[in-house]
């Protein structure tokens, strides 16, 4: 999850650990359009 180590993701916050899962959520769908964007190039 973004480079956390377990023992970080474990003192988070409920509120800080789900604003860390909607950031990694963001970036994976930002390289998903990124790879649908270079793919349909061709």
């Amino acid at each position: 999850m973004l480079g956390l180590p377990p023992s970080e993701i474990d003192a988070l916050a409920m509120d800080d650990y789900w604003f860390w899962c909607e950031v990694a959520e963001r970036e994976i769908q930002r390289r998903h359009e990124r790879e649908q964007q270079w793919l349909d190039r061709d």
